[in-house]
């Protein structure tokens, strides 16, 4: 019996505590006070349970003063839906807003070298690769310019690799060796020693056909054709000596091959052609033909003295073109 007194006595107590609490004066903004306990609140207000019975219509939150906000947001319960519409003074609104300060902390860098190695940048997997490109590039400027001024590769290809640059431009800058204007003048002295000793010998005709051959020999144009007279079985049979083009004093392309040698696009060849031949030494082979079957622009096709076969050769790859007749020996 005492501890059920006991349990009521603190029942009371709490009712009490709580009546307390939640039956206030509730002040609204315009002047109004409402007096009574909280019967029930939502987001759209709260309702109170008027002191002189029934219950008032839903206040809304933002009809209420601070005050009473303020009062209210003690309630754990009624705090969620007031704390929304209680005012924060300038002060604390501040602090909230502060942005919280951002500290940039030092990066480690890489020091940068004050000058560039020359060394380093040459001795480089990169720079190794230029150089060697460079080199290679060099080389191969030295054997065209070999072929176009018809010197020896051996020779340009080593100074160009000893001088870069600067050999293959000296070179470049020469003027193509004439093989065929060296052999002549090589050859023409034993030449005039046998037909000055034909001329003392007696009897004038050996003299006047030593004086003719001569003649005939000197008066060889470049690029043309002359008649020569051959020993063969113990006669004098005239032979055409052969007309050489190189590389360097003529372009060899289509317009080259189809003005100069006309005849040799025949299938029939002429009286003029019928005994001649078209050579051409390319920077792989010699072909010795007896016609040009076909042309492009970049090619030449020609059909060759022996087997008849066609053979192809580029324009970019003739170093040479001679006619010649064809007992006659390159």
């Amino acid at each position: 019996m005492r501890s059920f007194c006991l349990f009521c006595l603190v029942v009371g107590i709490v009712g009490a505590a709580n009546y307390q609490a939640l039956s206030a004066e509730f002040r609204l903004s315009d002047g109004t006070v409402v007096r009574g306990e909280v019967a029930s609140f939502d987001d759209n207000g709260l309702v109170v349970r008027l002191d002189i019975g029934g219950f008032s219509p839903r206040v809304n939150w933002s009809k209420l003063t601070q005050e009473t906000l303020k009062d209210l947001a003690k309630n754990p319960e009624a705090a969620k839906f007031v704390d929304p519409f209680i005012e924060t003074p300038p002060e604390q609104e501040k602090e909230k807003t502060k942005k919280k300060e951002i500290v940039i902390k030092p990066v480690p860098r890489t020091e940068r070298p004050e000058k560039a190695d020359v060394i380093a940048i040459v001795t480089a997997p990169a720079g190794l690769a230029i150089l060697a490109i460079l080199f290679l590039a060099n080389l191969y400027a030295g054997y065209e310019i070999a072929l176009f001024r018809n010197r020896p590769v051996v020779l340009v290809c080593g100074v160009s690799a000893i001088f870069p640059v600067v050999g293959p431009l000296l070179f470049l800058s020469m003027p193509p060796r004439d093989e065929y204007a060296e052999g002549e003048s090589s050859a023409q002295e034993p030449h005039e020693t046998g037909h000055a000793a034909a001329a003392a010998a007696p009897g004038g005709s050996s003299g006047v056909r030593a004086s003719a051959t001569t003649s005939a020999v000197k008066a060889k144009p470049a690029g043309s054709l002359a008649v020569a007279p051959i020993e063969t079985g113990g006669a004098s049979t005239p032979v055409a000596e052969p007309a050489i083009f190189k590389r360097g004093d003529f372009t060899f392309n289509r317009r080259f091959f189809e003005t100069k040698f006309p005849g040799f696009f025949r299938v029939v060849p002429s009286e003029a052609e019928k005994d001649l031949v078209i050579v051409i030494k390319a920077a792989k082979a010699e072909y010795v033909a007896k016609r040009i079957s076909r042309i492009t622009m970049n090619e030449l096709h020609v059909q060759l003295l022996r087997g008849g076969t066609e053979a192809a050769v580029s324009f970019t790859e003739v170093i040479e073109v001679q006619v010649r007749h064809k007992d006659a020996k390159g």
